[in-house]
């Protein structure tokens, strides 16, 4: 289904129009988690309009959630009259993109409409509305099957460092699945030493300088790799989360505060790292 730019014969709480003046959302946004065979989708259909709550409580509306994914030719639809709607997705069936659409539909048929918040325009009509008749519309959104959510927020899940013995300076390249940071041979070998790659300690450091650089220099281009790399669909999803609604990446002057946001304010975790080697007791002594 696709609500947008269309026409109905009769007024419906939607986030696209103001045919009626009610509150209309989907909020909080959707949560996406990943069991080993499945994901598990949680959709809360947000409203304040007394007159679909009465429909919903009398039986004769429902809320409506399907979930679709054309690579596979998936399809799910989960009706019922909690505004929360809970969809259990195996893995095997959905691949790349999945979509969602979230209505509150007429259950039985309903004669004589009317809702007392509708716009002007319908003052003096009522309408018969048919089973399956759309009532409000909540809005869609999709989440990317190939990203794995349960490690969303590591940096690992949109970087990676690799070696290039043709380098013989640090290059970023946006157009494999992930950012890779390609290192020349001496130092990726230096780097991939257990001591440094591995010690936990050492991650602030990378995340303020390496990690950093290379984010800032994605999140520039990110508009033209936007849905084409797993890397690009990974930040999408993260720039979706409640700590971005009020930052948009539209605005390139936000472009270097969204970047530390995304790696957990990386100089504030350096500095404390610092703090804590300089009031280690083994700091001063000599050797």
């Amino acid at each position: 289904m696709n609500f947008n730019n269309t026409s109905f014969p009769h007024p419906i709480l939607s986030v696209y129009n103001d045919d009626i003046k009610s509150k209309v959302a989907l909020n909080p946004v959707p949560a996406i988690t990943a069991s080993i065979d499945a994901y598990s989708v949680i959709v809360n259909c947000e409203h304040d309009n007394a007159d679909l709550s009465a429909l919903v409580n009398s039986g004769q509306a429902e809320y409506f959630c399907e979930a679709t994914c054309s690579n596979t030719l998936y399809r799910e639809i989960v009706t019922g009259n909690s505004s929360e709607i809970k969809l259990e997705i195996p893995k095997k069936k959905v691949k790349g993109k999945v979509s969602f659409t979230c209505a509150l539909v007429a259950k039985s048929p309903i004669t004589n409409y009317q809702n007392s918040k509708s716009h002007s325009d319908y003052n003096g009509y009522n309408f018969d509305i048919e089973t399956g008749d759309v009532l409000a519309f909540f809005g869609e959104f999709t989440f990317n099957a190939d990203i794995n959510y349960e490690k969303l927020k590591a940096v690992s899940s949109f970087m990676e460092v690799v070696k290039n013995e043709d380098l013989k300076f640090t290059n970023v390249d946006l157009n494999k699945p992930k950012i890779q940071v390609q290192l020349p041979k001496e130092d990726y070998e230096l780097y991939a030493n257990d001591s440094i790659s591995k010690e936990h300690k050492f991650a602030p450091i990378f995340h303020s300088s390496i990690v950093l650089n290379a984010l800032l220099i994605a999140l520039y281009n990110y508009e033209t790799h936007k849905g084409k790399t797993i890397w690009a669909n990974a930040i999408e999803y993260r720039l979706n989360e409640k700590e971005f609604e009020s930052i948009s990446i539209k605005d390139k002057e936000n472009i270097p505060e969204i970047a530390q946001r995304l790696l957990g304010n990386p100089f504030h975790r350096l500095i404390s790292e610092l703090q804590v080697i300089v009031e280690s007791p083994n700091h001063n002594e000599e050797d």
